[in-house]
């Protein structure tokens, strides 16, 4: 099992000085996590929604990566639908450089209202599977010759290639039965947020498997792909005192989402959903997890209104009491 720290970026000012302070605690939380030695802090991209204040990850996981020496550092997810995926390529490529080769790379299409704001008026899965064959060929080759539905491009060279050959580490998110199909046809490893896209843990196993047996048909080896699990966590000392820090926060993330993603704080805990709990209660949760076939969790500790003293102890609380109960 790997761990890892994502953070979606949405922002509250009643709950933070300034926008400045607020990036300034994300920094603070990417190194406190390194220290801890999680695996990799993930970024989302945003737009339009989730109070995301993180439109350009490039920009932040640059910053990240002078203030860090070895964790990885992870965009979940480009949206590259939206974007020039030679620009994207370049952007990238200089983020892994400037990290020293630690970048890992996920796509995605967005949430309902970025499909709305940015004016897709059509299903856009093509178009970020033929983008990511463009941002490839960019890193593999430093220069582009493309004749596809979408892209015409023509040698076009760049002059930042990755660190890492032939690329950085790909990922796909997989919400729908769509998306787990085409990563699993494409050879992709897999980015989920079950709270999101799944009913209960049942569910969870379900797209996996699915997920796994399409990449056998495909030629692919399973075991050779991630499986990554966003789920929103917080662990203290006590059931009693995870739920008192977590659920007014939790609330408003969730309540603010209630039209697209209609499940409350209670809900979702009482469906294991989301991890709230004492060490042991996690635990649980992350064995559960496991057995779904999912080899790589990434906790959103960050959220809404929650303080920064109370982030910085369920880091260290999961990583020094949790996290060495699945050490290989």
């Amino acid at each position: 099992m790997k761990f890892g720290m994502f953070v979606i970026g949405d922002y509250h000012p009643q709950a933070n000085k300034s926008l400045s302070d607020y990036y300034e605690q994300m920094l603070e939380q990417v190194k406190w996590a390194e220290d801890l030695g999680y695996e990799c802090f993930w970024f989302g991209e945003h737009h339009f929604d989730f109070f995301g204040v993180i439109p350009s990850p490039p920009v932040f996981m640059s910053v990240a990566a002078k203030r860090t020496t070895k964790i990885r550092l992870g965009v979940a997810v480009s949206l590259l639908p939206y974007r020039n995926p030679i620009f994207v390529a370049e952007e990238y490529a200089m983020v892994d450089v400037l990290s020293g080769g630690r970048l890992d790379f996920g796509v995605g299409r967005g949430t309902p209202p970025e499909l709305v704001g940015f004016g897709v008026k059509e299903d856009n899965r093509d178009l970020l599977v033929e983008s990511l064959e463009v941002v490839k060929m960019a890193w593999r080759e430093g220069k582009v010759s493309f004749k596809g539905r979408y892209h015409q491009i023509h040698d076009v060279s760049l002059n930042v290639t990755p660190v890492q050959k032939p690329t950085p580490p790909l990922y796909f998110a997989a919400l729908s039965p769509g998306s787990y199909k085409v990563a699993g046809e494409q050879g992709y490893p897999i980015l989920g947020i079950p709270f999101a896209s799944c009913k209960d843990i049942a569910e969870v196993k379900e797209k996996v498997s699915f997920y796994k047996d399409t990449l056998s048909r495909f030629g692919h080896n399973p075991a050779a792909f991630d499986v990554v699990q966003c789920f929103h966590a917080h662990v203290a000392p006590s059931d009693e005192e995870a739920d008192r820090n977590a659920r007014g926060a939790m609330s408003l993330y969730y309540n603010a989402r209630l039209h697209i993603r209609p499940r409350t704080y209670d809900q979702l805990y009482g469906e294991r959903m989301i991890m709230v709990g004492d060490p042991k209660r996690c635990i649980g949760q992350i064995e559960e997890i496991r057995e779904t076939g999912t080899n790589y969790i990434i906790f959103m500790m960050n959220f809404a209104t929650l303080e920064q003293k109370k982030i910085l102890e369920s880091m260290e609380i999961m990583a020094k009491e949790v996290i060495p109960k699945f050490a290989e």
